[in-house]
């Protein structure tokens, strides 16, 4: 197996989380899905492509996975309950999945974007996703932290239209259980076309 070129750190990380650590396996993906990822840039991507093509490879014109939005999220999710619940309910609204939602969200759920509204109901606030739907290409959540009926999350969202979105999620839980479901989120946007 050959080692990945010198790409930087974050090309790097990026190609970790989906366990690409080698050219050979930078091989079995096609370009484009690599771009997908979060702190891969085209950059990075010429240097694997000439790593590739010095050693005989290329990328693959069919991926080995197929991704309709590459998600990049903190590893040590499976490890916390509720970290599990925010990056879920996050790939959840990217890509506008109903069931999951309605299991994450109690049904009185409140979603507030401070200066901008408020909305009460789970059923209201997937209709406000639906009617503002936007294509992702690509989710980044930095770090994900839970305490107790709290959480917080931050990161970036880039849609296929190469808008990105900058925001930070405060979230409370309906309980301290495990299994506690999203009582309300508190976000801040920033969005750069």
């Amino acid at each position: 197996m050959t080692e990945l070129p010198n790409i930087g750190r974050p090309a790097k990380n990026a190609l970790a989380t989906v366990q690409i650590d080698t050219l050979e396996r930078a091989a079995k993906q096609s370009k484009a899905n690599l771009g997908k990822l979060h702190g891969v840039g085209p950059k990075a991507l010429q240097i694997l492509e000439t790593a590739l093509t010095e050693q005989g490879l290329q990328f693959a014109e069919q991926p080995d996975f197929m991704v309709d939005f590459m998600v990049v999220a903190p590893q040590d999710c499976e490890n916390a309950p509720k970290k599990r619940v925010m990056r879920d309910y996050l790939i959840a609204t990217g890509a506008m999945d109903r069931k999951v939602l309605n299991e994450l969200l109690i049904n009185d759920f409140i979603w507030k974007v401070p200066g901008e509204f408020e909305i009460v109901g789970r059923a209201h606030f997937i209709e406000e996703l639906d009617r503002n739907k936007q294509a992702v290409s690509s989710l980044a959540i930095d770090s994900i932290v839970s305490h107790g009926q709290e959480g917080a999350a931050h990161g970036t969202m880039i849609t296929t239209a190469g808008m990105h979105v900058y925001y930070a999620d405060f979230f409370r839980f309906e309980s301290h259980k495990k299994d506690a479901r999203i009582q309300a989120i508190t976000s801040y946007v920033l969005i750069q076309t």
